[in-house]
């Protein structure tokens, strides 16, 4: 069985979790909850669970307050749980830890315990949630790191303004770093290239994805995008001039 608590402020909230849990996910046994995050801290602390619902946004604070107050506590993984995702997107996404929204359906809940599951079964690295806490700390920049799944309970930290381009590879993307080094991410090069386009990032092609600030030069009429470490990447007809209006920005 798998040791749970439910940090929501709304009751309703609290309630579907836990008869969706009993329903749907029944190694999942909820040994208390709480209402907000100092109540939330305290109950973590005494029943020292190995997985917490965590409302995003509570009256007292936020989920990230709670799993900075229970850093002396024996580690658990986290399931955030929020209506609202876009304003934590990047800081949760770069993490890579489990998000639901509200209203929860069984198939969300279902695949969120079932890779926690696999995480406490296969007693992998809880490094993400620190990865989470120092971007929620230094906001939405450029400095961010990224958690970068490589294999289904292996994954890699790097810094965001390490990447240079990223490339479709079937059902995953390589991400081609700033010192010639290459990860194959366990992700489709469509989830990235959502996750990136609020950043300083830039689709150039049907399967390549360029770091502006990377850009060394473009050639004359757009066709080429020559990269800082000597890589030259080729650039779709309709996005040679919308490329350079957005690369100008950041020569």
């Amino acid at each position: 069985m798998i040791k749970a608590v439910i940090i929501d402020d709304e009751r309703n909230s609290r309630d579907i979790i836990s008869l969706m849990l009993e329903k749907y996910c029944p190694e999942v046994q909820v040994a208390a909850t709480a209402s907000d995050c100092a109540d939330g801290i305290a109950t973590i602390q005494q029943h020292q669970p190995q997985l917490v619902f965590l409302d995003l946004e509570m009256p007292d604070g936020t989920g990230f307050d709670v799993l900075l107050g229970t850093q002396d506590a024996p580690p658990f993984e986290a399931v955030f749980v929020t209506a609202f995702e876009k304003k934590f997107l990047h800081t949760i996404r770069f993490s890579e830890v489990e998000i639901i929204l509200k209203p929860i359906d069984r198939e969300s809940l279902m695949n969120a315990v079932s890779k926690i599951a696999d995480r406490i079964h296969a007693n992998a690295s809880t490094s993400r949630y620190k990865v989470l806490l120092e971007n929620f700390n230094n906001g939405r920049n450029i400095n961010m790191d990224m958690v970068i799944p490589v294999t289904q309970h292996e994954d890699m930290i790097i810094g965001l303004n390490k990447i240079t381009y990223l490339e479709a590879s079937a059902e995953k993307t390589t991400i081609h770093l700033s010192d010639q080094q290459q990860i194959q991410a366990d992700r489709s090069f469509r989830y990235y290239t959502d996750l990136f386009s609020t950043l300083r990032f830039y689709q150039i092609n049907n399967h390549q994805m360029v770091q502006l600030s990377q850009i060394n030069n473009i050639e004359g009429d757009g066709s080429r995008a020559l990269l800082k470490n000597g890589v030259k990447l080729e650039v779709a007809d309709r996005r040679r001039k919308d490329l350079v209006s957005h690369w100008k920005q950041y020569r």
